[in-house]
């Protein structure tokens, strides 16, 4: 192998190992992004819950005024 074609060799995989260190750090950042998701959905179930449990805590209300 010539030595032009090992320069080329071990340029490609320097361009490999950024492109798998880019990957990872994207990768980490969805990871980020799946967790506040996560948190995010965690918190309107509880408001949910909480919503569907006042609702169930207040009196039927009569259509007419005096009642």
């Amino acid at each position: 192998m010539s030595d032009q074609e090992k320069e080329c060799g071990y340029a490609s995989n320097d361009l490999l190992l950024k492109l798998i260190e880019q990957n990872n750090q994207l990768i980490n950042q969805v990871v980020q992004v799946i967790q506040i998701n996560n948190e995010q959905n965690a918190q309107i179930n509880e408001l949910l819950i909480q919503i569907e449990g006042d609702d169930e805590d207040e009196k039927p209300k009569s259509q007419y005024l005096d009642g």
